[in-house]
């Protein structure tokens, strides 16, 4: 070991190598900084010419926050390129000098510092988007729900995040071909959080069946004629944290749920809540469900194939030693970039899927019911509804709303 980190030569190649990897990680966050500053621009073009799905003050509203939104999405990858640089650049070295051992204990140790500085360098914008929200109304949960949510977070992460990466290491450092064992490893792990999600979420927001049961019975009657078998709907207490509106189907297999917002119960019609559980239940008639954990399947295989490939070489020339928690780091540091390569074509595949849901949900209720829903959704959750090509094609897993209504109001006249 004392040979890896003491060496000169070793030294200077790490420099060289640090160097390399930081260059290649700045160039992806100078793209993403310049997309983002071109959006700004391109959001307050579109304010120029005239409201569109809302009135004056509510586009008004929406385009400043959405210039926030992006404000903070530049100091995010500022912030991940000060990592890269302070973790390549001697703080790797310096975690694994002090804690690294040979074993798996000292592993975790340097993964969790690892964590622990991640996570207090990054709270401060964590913090400054809450107070964003807050600003415009979405955030209304006091600092003491946030600070125990945080809490929470942080004990699931120690202990089921710690059973996974301990799992992980013991594969990467026992077996020859560790990536593929891994894959399978984090996929089905994967599969399993999918379906226990009800069960963590439980911890944050109380479900409480729904009350309703004139709705109750027309989303049961429209689940029957798709053939979706739930657990139950559930009205989750969502309002105590956030405004907005939302709905999902949550779990898998026999965990699978129907969660309505409170918020949505109040700012929706009967028929506009089917319309948008219509479009849910699009979703799962065309098993999209099981196409995006086999998109997210096939992002893992890539992940892992990448850097369970890596040259022992690298790992010299960055002075440290070839580890599993080594591995497990640089693959966190740069999965994002990886992400960022991948993401246009996942969220094309996204933004067909979306379209064929409204399709379904159109016939399943009424395609004029879902556009007007979708102009509430819009204007309730301040979502600006223009969007420059460029960034939808690389961020949005979800067409540009203008677009969807525009189809769905096409599709009713022709009816």
């Amino acid at each position: 070991m004392k040979s890896v980190f003491y060496s000169g030569k070793i030294t200077q190649k790490r420099i060289i190598m640090a160097n390399i990897l930081i260059a290649v990680y700045g160039v992806y966050v100078f793209i993403k900084i310049l997309i983002e500053i071109k959006e700004v621009i391109f959001v307050k073009e579109a304010f120029k010419q005239g409201p569109v799905l809302m009135d004056f003050e509510s586009f008004k509203t929406s385009a400043v926050y959405s210039i926030y939104k992006h404000t903070i999405e530049i100091f995010n990858s500022l912030i991940s390129l000060f990592l890269v640089v302070f973790w390549l650049s001697g703080g790797l070295f310096i975690l694994n000098f002090l804690f690294y051992k040979g074993t798996l204990l000292s592993e975790l140790k340097i993964l969790f510092f690892f964590f622990a500085t991640n996570y207090i360098l990054t709270l401060p914008i964590h913090i400054w988007e809450k107070h964003i929200d807050k600003r415009f109304g979405f955030n209304v949960a006091p600092w003491k729900l946030f600070i125990v949510d945080e809490i929470k977070k942080i004990v699931l992460f120690l202990v089921f995040g710690g059973a996974f990466f301990a799992g992980l290491i013991y594969f990467i450092e026992h077996f020859k071909n560790w990536w593929l064992i891994g894959f399978v490893f984090t996929f089905i792990v994967v599969v399993l959080i999918n379906i226990l999600y009800p069960y963590f979420a439980a911890w944050f927001n109380k479900f409480e069946p729904l009350k309703d049961e004139e709705l109750k019975n027309s989303i049961e009657d429209m689940m029957k004629k798709v053939g979706f078998k739930s657990s139950g709907i559930y009205v989750m207490d969502a309002s105590k944290r956030d405004t907005r509106v939302n709905a999902y189907f949550a779990g898998l297999g026999k965990t699978k749920r129907v969660v309505l917002f409170d918020t949505l119960l109040k700012k929706l019609n009967k028929d506009e809540i089917l319309a948008v559980l219509g479009h849910e239940l699009g979703h799962f008639k065309h098993k999209d469900i099981l196409k995006n954990i086999a998109v997210m399947g096939g992002v893992l295989f890539v992940i892992f194939a990448i850097f369970g490939n890596l040259p022992d070489s690298l790992f010299k020339s960055l002075g440290i030693p070839k580890n599993g928690v080594n591995i497990i780091i640089l693959m966190l540091l740069f999965s994002d970039l990886i992400m960022f390569i991948l993401q246009p074509v996942i969220n094309a595949i996204s933004r067909h899927n979306e379209f064929e849901a409204d399709e379904f949900g159109a016939e399943l209720v009424n395609a004029k019911i879902l556009a007007r829903a979708l102009r509430k959704l819009v204007r309730e959750n301040k979502h600006f509804p223009k969007v420059s090509k460029l960034y939808s094609f690389i961020y949005y897993t979800h067409p540009p709303v203008i677009e969807r209504i525009e189809k769905l109001e096409k599709e009713n006249k022709e009816k």
